[in-house]
């Protein structure tokens, strides 16, 4: 089984709220290259956190000149690198969508809801991603121990 690594659950929810309300001012300024830029952010995430430069440079702050305490919080690195490439996915077919001119109205209506969804994550802590992954984990493993 895999270990949980630590995180920074304030440095988390900064990145999940910066990133939603990019995609929210993507909506509303009709800038497709902001969302972009979101699903950019959130790809990097998948490889490393330490390339998730929001939460690294937050988490830089609030240590070093906030003098605020670590507040962790453990989670499962898989969890994160799916919720991650789930979003980035969702913003990047949006984007796609928008440009090549298909079905734009379709594009921006995932766009906002994928952006209240992280807004959801960033300030009720409640992402839909997180639970669509351990409903998957559950049913793989499920599946492997009826096939034994």
């Amino acid at each position: 089984m895999q270990q949980c690594a630590i995180y920074d659950n304030r440095a988390l929810n900064f990145f999940r709220a910066a990133a939603g309300f990019l995609a929210l001012a993507a909506f509303l300024l009709q800038n497709m290259w902001l969302v972009l830029i979101t699903a950019i952010l959130f790809l990097l995430g998948v490889f490393s956190m330490k390339l998730n430069f929001l939460y690294q440079a937050f988490g830089a702050v609030s240590k070093n000149m906030l003098k605020q305490q670590f507040a962790p919080v453990e989670k499962d690195p898989g969890e994160i690198k799916f919720v991650y490439g789930f979003t980035a996915i969702c913003f990047f077919i949006s984007f796609l969508l928008l440009y090549f001119g298909k079905f734009e109205n379709i594009a921006w209506g995932l766009d906002l809801l994928v952006s209240f969804l992280t807004l959801l994550a960033a300030f009720a802590n409640v992402c839909l991603a997180a639970l669509l992954y351990v409903f998957f984990k559950k049913c793989i493993l499920e599946h492997c121990r009826g096939v034994k």
